[in-house]
C-alpha cells in the first residue's frame, strides 16, 4: 500500500453518485479524505510536492464499491477448502472425489473441508450423505459446506467426533436430515453451522483463518470493493477483536461494518459499543437475527420475533433481519412495525419474495432492504423452474423498492456468490441469468440506480464522491454507464483506492 493519502486523481471522469456534485475530471484527496473536485483546485494541488499523481488516462472513476451483506470469515475459510462449486464439480462422485484428492495431501486424522456444493447443479440433484463421503475418505473428519451456507455434510468420523447418532435430539432452529427407514442421521445438516461449531470447534483453525482472511481482502480490493457488511449471526465480541486486529495489520483492508449477532448482543453492550461504536476502519452495526422456515415453521415464532426487535431496540439498536420467503419478509415487517415508533432504520436482509403489499408497509414503517441482484445471474434458471409464477413476478422486486422510496442497497451473500459488484449491477440492469433466461424483467433498473445500488445507508461518509467524504474510489477498466448492459459482469478493477492510497 503506497502513500500518506494524499493523492490527486486527474485526467478522470468522475461519477461521483451524488446529484447535488458538479461534473469533475481530477479529486484531491487530503490525509484520507475528499478536499476538492474542483478541476481548479486540482491544478493548484498538481504543482505541489505534497501528494501522489494518479493518471487515470480518461478513466472512468466510481466511488468505492460496498458489499452490505457479507460473511467474510466464511468466504476466507471458503479459500481453504477444496472447491466444490458447480464450476469445479458436477456430480457427487467428482466431488468425492475432489475431497479425496485433498485427504491424500493431509495427514490421517486431520479435517478435510469442502465449499461450495449445490446439490441443484449436480447431477444426482441430491444432497451428498455421510456414506457418498466415507467410501474415498474414511479416515479423515470430512465437513463439506453447502452453496448457501445454511447446510453442511459430515462424513461418519466427523459425526463420531461430534457425538452425533440417532439418539441426538433436534436442535431448535435446523434440523437434523434422517433416513426415512432406520431414523438415522444421513450426515445432511440445515442452519446448524453454530451447534456444529461448538461441539467441534471452529473450522478452520485460528492459525489458518488469519492468512485466509489476508487473501480475502485482497480479493475485495481487487474488485474495487473497499467496505463491507459483515452480516454473520455468530458474530461475537471475539470475533469484534479478530477484525480490529486484521484492519489494523500493515496490509491494506476494507472498511468493516459488523453485526453483532442477537445472541452476542448483550456482549457488546456490557462492554460499551453501543450501535455505530468504533470508527472508519470498523464499526458496530445493525445487530443481525435470522428468520427461518426451516423445520416447516417460523423460528423464532412471530410473537419471539417483536420482543426480539423490542428488545434490541431498547438497546439502541437497529435489526438486521434475514427473511427471504415471502411469509418470512411478512413477519419481519410485521415485527418491525411493532417497534417503529424507537426511530430507528431497520434492515431486512434479502427480501427475495416481496410482493407490492409489503413494499408499501416497508416504506410506511422506513424499512431499508439489503438485497442480492446478483443472485438473479448466478441462480435465475433455478428460480424459474422452482418458484411459482407468483413468487416470481415478486422475485427481488428492484423497481418496486426504488419507485416507492424504499432504501434498497445491493449485496453478494459472499461466500454465496463472489464478490463481484458488477455481476450484479448487470443482473440489476438486464435481469437476466447466466443461462440467458430472464427473470422479472418489469424489474428492470438504469444503469445509474444500480450503481447508487452499491453505495451506503449510512452516514453519507462511503459510497459517494464528495467533497468530505472518505477518499475510497473503484476506477474499472471501462466505463459501465457506455457500454452494452451483457458487458458490464466482464469489466474489471483498474485500480482500487482506499483512503487516498493506492491499493
Amino acid at each position: 500500500m503506497k502513500g500518506t493519502g494524499n493523492l490527486i486523481l486527474h485526467n478522470a471522469n468522475v461519477i461521483t453518485l451524488d446529484s447535488s456534485a458538479p461534473l469533475a475530471s481530477g479529486i484531491v484527496c487530503r490525509d484520507g479524505v475528499i478536499a476538492s473536485i474542483s478541476e481548479a483546485d486540482v491544478q493548484d494541488a498538481l504543482r505541489s510536492d505534497d501528494y501522489e499523481v494518479l493518471d487515470c488516462e480518461g478513466r472512468t472513476t466510481l466511488p468505492g464499491f460496498i458489499d452490505a451483506h457479507v460473511h467474510f470469515l466464511a468466504y476466507a475459510s471458503s479459500l481453504t477448502a477444496v472447491d466444490c462449486s458447480p464450476n469445479a464439480v458436477s456430480s457427487i462422485n467428482e466431488l468425492a472425489s475432489a475431497l479425496r484428492h485433498r485427504s491424500l495431501q493431509t495427514p490421517e486424522g486431520e479435517w478435510v473441508r469442502g465449499a461450495g456444493y449445490d446439490e441443484f447443479r449436480l447431477k444426482e440433484h441430491r444432497h451428498p450423505t455421510r456414506h457418498d463421503l466415507d467410501f474415498l475418505l474414511p479416515d479423515h473428519p470430512v465437513k463439506l459446506g453447502h452453496r448457501s451456507g445454511h447446510g453442511a455434510v459430515l462424513n461418519s468420523r466427523a459425526m463420531a467426533l461430534a457425538d452425533i447418532t440417532i439418539e441426538t435430539p433436534e436442535p431448535l432452529g435446523g434440523y437434523i436430515d434422517r433416513d426415512v427407514t432406520t431414523g438415522e442421521p444421513t450426515g445432511l445438516f440445515i442452519d446448524l453451522d453454530d451447534w456444529l461449531d461448538d461441539r467441534l470447534g471452529p473450522q478452520p483453525r485460528g492459525d489458518e483463518i488469519t492468512p485466509a482472511a489476508r487473501d480475502a481482502a485482497k480479493v475485495f480490493l481487487s474488485k474495487g470493493i473497499t467496505s463491507f457488511h459483515d452480516a454473520s449471526p455468530c458474530n461475537s465480541l471475539k470475533r469484534w477483536e479478530f477484525f480490529q486486529t486484521l484492519g489494523s495489520g500493515p496490509d491494506p483492508f476494507p472498511r468493516a461494518v459488523m453485526m453483532p449477532g442477537f445472541h452476542h448482543l448483550r456482549e457488546f453492550v456490557e462492554s460499551g459499543l453501543e450501535f455505530g461504536a468504533g470508527d472508519d476502519r470498523l464499526r458496530v452495526g445493525h445487530c443481525k437475527i435470522i428468520l427461518s422456515l426451516t423445520s416447516g415453521m417460523l423460528h423464532p415464532s412471530p410473537r419471539e420475533l417483536r420482543e426480539m426487535v423490542r428488545e434490541t431496540s431498547a438497546l439502541g439498536f437497529p435489526v438486521a433481519v434475514h427473511a427471504v420467503e415471502e411469509t418470512e419478509v411478512e413477519a419481519a415487517v410485521a415485527a418491525i412495525e411493532s417497534a417503529s415508533a424507537l426511530n430507528l432504520r431497520h434492515r431486512i436482509e434479502h427480501a427475495s419474495v416481496c410482493p407490492p403489499s409489503l413494499v408499501a408497509r416497508m416504506k410506511t414503517a422506513e424499512i431499508a432492504v439489503v438485497t442480492q441482484p446478483g443472485f438473479i445471474y448466478h441462480s435465475g434458471d433455478r428460480y424459474l423452474e422452482q418458484l411459482s409464477e407468483t413468487d416470481t413476478a415478486n422475485l427481488y422486486p428492484l423497481r418496486a423498492w426504488l419507485d416507492t422510496g424504499v432504501p434498497v442497497v445491493a449485496s453478494s451473500d459472499t461466500p454465496v456468490i463472489p464478490p463481484e459488484p458488477l455481476v450484479g449491477i448487470q443482473a440489476a440492469i438486464l435481469r437476466q441469468a447466466r443461462t440467458g433466461e430472464t427473470v422479472s424483467p418489469d424489474q428492470r433498473i438504469s444503469v445509474q440506480q444500480a450503481l447508487r445500488l452499491n453505495g451506503s445507508i449510512g452516514n453519507g461518509r462511503v459510497g459517494v464522491i464528495r467533497k468530505g467524504a472518505l477518499a475510497d474510489f473503484a476506477i474499472p477498466d471501462r466505463d459501465p454507464t457506455h457500454i452494452p448492459p451483457e458487458e458490464i459482469a466482464k469489466i474489471a478493477a483498474w485500480r482500487t483506492v482506499l483512503g487516498g492510497r493506492v491499493v
